[in-house]
């Protein structure tokens, strides 16, 4: 046991952890501007944009991407093993979601800000104005809309190898 303790003890000192982060971590293509100064009125206006055309923006507005608190099995709703719903699916989920927007609604202002202040941290106004210019362009629609049919497709596409991997996995550590 006491070199078990100390092995683990050898492998969390930041030398070897740092060590390994330096082998792993990806590289960075692209640093964040980092800019901490307000922006202008010109690069407000791409910040909306910017939000607008990722799809951000909706979902700040409407609070959707809380959705996941709302589902069977999540916090709102916790489903204890062989246990069964007591109420309809879609009933279930728009009273959760009814009552997480509620919520949100108090503190959807510091979500807007956060959202905007890190666009304004992260790109350059110039930088922005070329970002927002492709992805309300045709090409730029075309290149989000085409990503998220790549994630929705080859996930499912990949999903029984993914079960194999988990089960092969899974296997080598109980063996």
């Amino acid at each position: 046991m006491t070199l078990f303790l100390l092995g683990m003890v050898v492998l969390m000192s930041g030398g070897f952890t740092d060590h390994l982060a330096d082998r792993t971590a990806p590289s960075q293509i692209s640093p964040s501007a980092q800019i901490e100064t307000p922006p202008s009125v010109n690069k407000v206006v791409l910040i909306k944009r910017f939000l607008w055309a990722v799809g951000r923006q909706e979902k700040l507005d409407s609070g959707s991407f809380l959705e996941r608190y709302a589902m069977p099995g999540g916090p709102l709703w916790p489903i204890g093993p062989n246990s069964q719903l007591t109420e309809a699916l879609l009933s279930g989920f728009e009273r959760r979601m009814s009552a997480l927007k509620k919520a949100y609604e108090k503190r959807r202002a510091y979500y807007q800000r956060a959202y905007e202040d890190h666009v304004n941290w992260e790109f350059t106004e110039e930088e922005l104005a070329t970002i927002v210019a492709f992805l309300e362009g045709p090409t730029g629609k075309h290149y989000l809309d085409g990503r998220w049919r790549m994630e929705a497709y080859s996930e499912t596409n990949t999903e029984d190898i993914e079960q194999e991997i988990v089960a092969e996995a899974q296997a080598s550590l109980a063996g």
